[in-house]
């Protein structure tokens, strides 16, 4: 008999519920809430709306029963980090080290849960990590306790949605509302996700459909940038989700200028009549987290902080008194045994006396060829402590290395959307980053650049250090020679 599970995802606007038995959908409901009760994922008004989702439970059979939830992929971070290959006991430290150097955020902000992938690198590791907002997972935790609910399993709703593509290679876009996620997806790993507000209270639904076709463009031209040796070609189709879903008339807006082929995303599920699966996407993605999938993504990673766990039982607690009764009759046992012990020790003193004169023996011969284990003890130590030096040499080499590929790396990325912008070389002398490039259009540009470099929040300042204005001989049009100094 299939599995009965019921999640649930809390949107700005509404709450999702669904009840599922393996592939099969068994109920379904949807409560609004009212505007300001979420905000971008942060549940404002706990009480009010944990009883709205205390009585949809309630009415659909569920009060009190363990769920599945989504934390909303607002302001979430992720990131796919390759660390060298450590023991166990260190792998945490070793991770969170790399997590605080690529996540854009303070730590303590974010609850931080991990995937490990497979690689094809010996001696190296390959993790995926999902970085969700603090004040939304907890309010949403604390939320499904005062309706009633319980849950030991926390998803992320965008790596969830993507559970239920059909394809190895594509782009989701899932929008409800004001809200939409967008997910690149590329053998089975979601390689960027976008999970952002669209703030289209005052668009109209031209406008609102333009912004989307926009933001899908920017999301593959960034992958893209990032993946030229295998980038996204204009086959790769665009799986849409939620009201876009009911819109065919629009989606070739969405397929952009490259004509992408644009497709509703479906399900395995089977439903009863009046299922709409374009609206619990994200519940159905979530229902999908241990049944068998060809495509759609690997990550079901469980993302509930430690805190939020069920406690072990209390084994001293319950074992105490029985273990005091059992001493008690020990000691009586011990007082008889110690006697025996006794009279055996003293039966076989001859033979330890003769074993310590042997011992004592041993002992004289060994301090003869002391001095000689003192000098090459001596001789070691120098050795060792040159080969500390180099080992500590290495790694700040290491240290530096990394440090000026991820430099380069900003200063690059940060250039995409800005095609008027030309890098001719960045250059590092261990403190900090010139970069040296040309502009075209107007000075402003290298001043948009310089202010994208500043927002990545891995330079403490970009200044600009010079401008220099040219009217080239061949096209006579002015371009702009600049550098700037990031540190």
């Amino acid at each position: 008999m299939a599995k009965t599970l019921t999640t649930v995802y809390i949107e700005d606007n509404e709450i999702e519920l669904l009840v599922t038995a393996g592939k099969q959908v068994e109920k379904w409901a949807m409560a609004p809430l009212d505007s300001g009760m979420v905000n971008e994922g942060v549940i404002m008004q706990e009480d009010a709306v944990a009883e709205r989702l205390k009585k949809l439970a309630s009415d659909n059979g569920v009060a009190g029963h363990q769920v599945v939830a989504a934390v909303s992929g607002q302001n979430s971070i992720f990131r796919i980090i390759n660390i060298p290959e450590v023991p166990k006991n260190i792998l945490d430290d070793a991770i969170m080290s790399e997590a605080t150097r690529v996540i854009p955020v303070p730590m303590d902000q974010v609850y931080v849960a991990r995937q490990e992938l497979q690689t094809k690198v010996p001696h190296e590791m390959r993790f995926f990590l999902a970085a969700h907002p603090k004040n939304a997972t907890d309010s949403l935790m604390r939320t499904l306790t005062k309706a009633g609910l319980k849950s030991k399993v926390l998803d992320v709703a965008p790596l969830a949605l993507a559970r239920n593509v059909n394809r190895s290679r594509c782009v989701v876009v899932n929008t409800w509302l004001s809200t939409i996620d967008i997910i690149v997806l590329v053998d089975r790993v979601p390689e960027v996700i976008r999970s952002f507000s669209l703030g289209s209270e005052h668009l109209t639904d031209s406008e609102r459909l333009g912004t989307i076709a926009e933001e899908i463009s920017r999301t593959v031209v960034f992958y893209n940038s990032s993946h030229t040796e295998d980038p996204l070609g204009a086959e790769v189709p665009i799986l849409v989700a939620g009201e876009l879903a009911a819109d065919k008339e629009q989606w070739s807006v969405l397929g952009g200028t490259d004509g992408r082929p644009v497709e509703a995303l479906t399900t395995e599920f089977t439903a009863p009549e009046g299922f709409d699966a374009s609206r619990f996407m994200v519940n159905l993605g979530m229902a999908q987290r241990d049944l068998p999938n060809e495509f759609g993504s690997v990550i079901n990673l469980n993302a509930i902080p430690a805190i939020y766990l069920p406690r072990g039982v209390n084994w001293f607690n319950i074992l105490a008194p029985a273990v005091g009764v059992l001493l008690i009759g020990a000691l009586v046992y011990g007082w008889t045994y110690v006697d025996k012990a006794k009279k055996d020790a003293d039966a076989i003193q001859p033979q330890i006396d003769a074993i310590t004169l042997q011992v004592t023996q041993a002992q004289a011969k060994l301090a003869g060829i002391k001095p000689q284990i003192d000098a090459a003890n001596a001789a070691v130590t120098p050795v060792q402590t040159e080969a500390a030096a180099y080992a500590s040499f290495y790694q700040v080499l290491q240290d530096q290395r990394s440090m000026a590929s991820g430099y380069v790396r900003s200063a690059w990325l940060e250039k995409r959307n800005i095609t008027q912008i030309q890098l001719d070389s960045i250059s590092w002398d261990g403190t900090s980053v010139v970069i040296v490039g040309t502009a075209t259009t107007s000075e402003s540009i290298v001043f948009d650049y310089a202010t994208e470099l500043r927002d990545t929040y891995r330079f403490q300042n970009v200044i600009v250090t010079s401008i220099v204005k040219e009217l080239t001989t061949d096209t006579m049009v002015y371009v702009y020679h600049f550098t700037l100094t990031c540190v």
